[in-house]
Formats: C-alpha cells, sequence, structure tokens
C-alpha cells in the first residue's frame, strides 16, 4: 500500500483512547511491513509525545520551560 503510513494513522486517535489491542497492532503492522513489537514501540513513543503536548497545551507557561530544556538537550 502506497500510502500505508497514513492510513495507520487513521488509528492513532482511537488507540490512544481506547488502547491498542491485538487486532489494531497485527492490522498496522501489515500496513507499514514492521513487526508487531515496533507497532507497540510507536505507540508507546505516540502516547508519551501526546501526554507532554497535552500537559503544555493545559498549562502553557511550561511551553518557555520545555522549549528552554529542549535547547539545552540539542546544545549537548
Amino acid at each position: 500500500m502506497e500510502y500505508a503510513a497514513d492510513a495507520a494513522g487513521l488509528y492513532t486517535p482511537a488507540n490512544r483512547y481506547n488502547s491498542l489491542d491485538d487486532i489494531n497492532t497485527g492490522i498496522i503492522a501489515t500496513l507499514t511491513g514492521v513487526g508487531a513489537g515496533a507497532v507497540r514501540a510507536a505507540h508507546k513513543a505516540d502516547l508519551a509525545d501526546w501526554a507532554r503536548a497535552q500537559q503544555l497545551r493545559d498549562h502553557p507557561d511550561l511551553a518557555v520551560l520545555d522549549a528552554d530544556l529542549d535547547r539545552i538537550r540539542h546544545r549537548s
């Protein structure tokens, strides 16, 4: 499938709220041509990024701190 990543991305909102079940893991793995472990790792990373984005949205004052920490991380 030429647009496998886009198709797999359609599952993201549901998986964030309802968790990633074995059926969706298998579908996404098939669409993207990777193993189930890679799908689960990507899902876990997405949840961490999403949680951080939600925290920054709920507390805009943390955005300045986040930008500063990113600057420090990239400097090292």
